[in-house]
């Protein structure tokens, strides 16, 4: 029997030893519009919504075809480069231990919560992360059931979520769209609600340590600035004198901006920072020990006080 993925030879087979042994590793699959085998980084040669291509980080961004999420040219995969990218730092940002099965209910419960967002960025954003579950799934666990439903349902999500003309929000709208943005995020130990796992981890070792902070709060600078909203402040003094962290998790062209912004927000107002990066949270105990270093530091420098954490 030939094999019906790559040609060769399979004996009884429906696919030779080396294309079953991918099959296993989640990079061949059975497209669920033709019925045809694929391998999962190129998509099925009917193009079908079911078995989704991700655009490779050298994607271009001219060319024919559309992201199925923002619109933007994606002549090489079903996303654009941006939405790649951030796909790509929501799966950085997954735990590496996670079991198959909880990421599969997050995806299912993910997508049921996009469907009751209002905020169409927001949507959009989701979607990239639904993406991104598909492809850890698949990539960790060997396991392409996710990917090649993922874009039926991006598909469907964006159709059905994007906004009419001159559509407005009622007020009960509002409070349903913070509802379920809650119940997307993860909680943490001390009840916050976060955005990722990093962060969960970064809020938790200001819990262990027993310093008192607050999660996304208005920056106090000067009214004539473009808002500024800090990702934890934690009072030393009082509620407008302490020590801001930020936490920079991804790399989007959008995202950088909005980073070289608030960072000159902060120069330009004196005041203190303590900058997070995007893989320093994986080392926990090395994050924990340079905290306290420098939460102690800026007491000090800015507030004379000889040692806030003891």
């Amino acid at each position: 029997m030939t094999c019906k993925l790559c040609g060769g030879e399979s004996g009884k087979y429906i696919l030779c030893f080396k294309c079953n042994k991918l099959k296993e590793e989640g990079k061949a699959a059975k497209c669920a519009d033709c019925g045809g085998w694929y391998y999962v980084d190129k998509g099925c040669t009917c193009q079908g919504t079911a078995s989704p291509k991700i655009a490779p980080k050298s994607t271009p961004i001219n060319g024919e075809g559309g992201c199925i999420v923002c619109g933007e040219k994606a002549p090489n995969g079903l996303l654009c480069r941006e939405c790649y990218y951030e796909m790509r730092d929501f799966k950085d940002s997954f735990d590496k231990n996670a079991k198959s099965f909880d990421m599969k209910d997050y995806y299912f419960n993910l997508r049921s919560n996009i469907y009751r967002m209002k905020t169409f960025d927001y949507v959009k954003s989701n979607c990239n992360k639904l993406m991104a579950i598909a492809n850890f799934v698949s990539e960790l666990h060997h396991d392409a059931s996710l990917t090649d439903r993922v874009a039926t349902d991006i598909k469907d999500i964006i159709e059905t979520k994007k906004p009419k003309k001159e559509e407005t929000v009622k007020p009960s709208e509002q409070i349903l769209e913070k509802d379920s943005h809650k119940e997307e995020l993860l909680r943490t130990k001390d009840g916050h609600y976060v955005k990722s796992d990093p962060e969960r981890q970064i809020d938790d070792i200001f819990y262990d340590l027993r310093i008192v902070h607050c999660y996304e709060r208005k920056v106090p600078i000067d009214a004539d600035e473009q808002a500024v909203k800090c990702d934890w402040f934690i009072p030393v003094q009082d509620d407008r004198h302490g020590i801001y962290v930020e936490y920079w998790g991804m790399n989007t062209k959008e995202y950088l901006q909005n980073k070289e912004r608030k960072r000159k927000a902060y120069r330009e107002n004196n005041l203190p920072l303590i900058e997070i990066e995007k893989d320093d949270y994986r080392d926990s105990q090395g994050l924990t020990d340079r905290l306290e270093q420098e939460i102690n530091k800026l007491a000090k420098e800015y507030y004379r006080i000889e040692r806030y954490l003891r």
